[in-house]
């Protein structure tokens, strides 16, 4: 089962899903960086609040790390040597 971690950006603020602020930028371009260089992916923007204009919400989402874990490769796979094949026509 996916585990996936939601969060969003409104100006400067970053929030979970839940409304507790997980950190404060002094722009929002670097709190865009942040949430990418964390693994955040941009799912959704939502249209400007009528009451504050042009503050748009970015819905963020990324998989939990905790409950991924790659599967190992346990089989060996042929390499196919191109430049030993003749192309025919």
């Amino acid at each position: 089962m996916v585990h996936w971690e939601h969060r969003y950006l409104l100006g400067t603020m970053v929030f979970s899903i839940a409304g507790n602020v997980v950190r404060d930028f002094d722009e929002e371009y670097e709190a865009w960086r942040w949430l990418e260089s964390e693994g955040w992916g941009l799912v959704a923007i939502e249209p400007p609040d009528p009451v504050r204009p042009g503050a748009c919400k970015y819905y963020f989402k990324r998989q939990s790390p905790s409950l991924v874990r790659p599967t190992p490769i346990t089989t060996e796979h042929p390499i196919i040597n191109e430049g030993r094949r003749s192309r025919r026509l």
